[in-house]
């Protein structure tokens, strides 16, 4: 991991290298690129808070480009050059200055946020693994949906509850162990129980989870990562 982010930093030396000696100005997307690359958190939340105070771009304006960027980082990530940690550390990186910057700008701004879609996610009753979830739920974040993350071991009670108060669009189910696997299909079981299951779009994921298993329990969409969520959630909310 050490070795890894040593390589993107010589690379987005160089960048800046050549930047300078050809007397280029780096843009605002650039710029916002190297410090999500570089895991730079508090060089980003700074960034973003004087191109707000210069009146540089808005806050919305900031999100957009956000977004395209974390786009370049998945993209990376489904080509292989680079690896889960690199994922995970750029993923935090946006989320920590959306959810001390830019929100809060917009906010006190009266802007109305644009959102693609609302989100429950969580861990299924009897598991308690979070990495995967909390990358999903980070990736939807950047990517403009509100995201509901309810944290692990959420039962099917906890998960139609959240969704019934904010009015989601999508709920989704994560499960890395193969015991709790079940729990999943419980929840469209519920679901179907109190007459719900028409109202929300249910996908899965997990590593013991298949698409196979997606349509065994009547699940609407299966992922196999972070970056296949995103598209899959964007797919559904697209054909409503």
């Amino acid at each position: 991991m050490v070795y890894e982010k040593l390589f993107f930093q010589m690379i987005i030396s160089q960048y800046k290298k050549n930047n300078k000696l050809a007397g280029n100005k780096v843009s605002i997307k650039e710029r916002i690129k190297e410090l999500v690359v570089e895991w730079d958190s508090e060089g980003l939340k700074n960034y973003c808070q004087s191109i707000l105070k210069n009146n540089d771009a808005t806050a919305s304006d900031l999100l957009k480009i956000i977004g395209d960027v974390m786009k370049f980082v998945g993209d990376q990530f489904e080509n292989e050059d680079i690896f889960l940690p690199e994922l995970i550390g750029s993923a935090e990186t946006v989320k920590g200055v959306i959810d001390e910057v830019l929100d809060p700008a917009i906010r006190a701004a009266g802007e109305e946020k644009e959102t693609m879609g609302k989100v429950v996610i969580g861990t299924v009753e009897s598991d308690v693994h979070s990495i995967g979830k909390d990358l999903v739920g980070s990736f939807l974040f950047s990517n403009g949906f509100e995201v509901y993350n309810l944290g692990v071991e959420v039962t099917a009670d906890q998960f139609i509850a959240k969704a019934e108060e904010v009015k989601a669009d999508v709920i989704g189910l994560s499960s890395l162990l193969t015991m709790s696997m079940d729990f999943q299909k419980q929840v469209i079981e519920e679901l179907n129980k109190r007459g719900l299951r028409d109202k929300y779009k249910v996908i899965v994921g997990g590593s013991p989870t298949s698409e196979d298993w997606a349509e065994q329990i009547g699940a609407d969409g299966w992922a196999d990562d972070a970056i296949e969520a995103v598209e899959l959630i964007k797919c559904i909310m697209k054909e409503g």
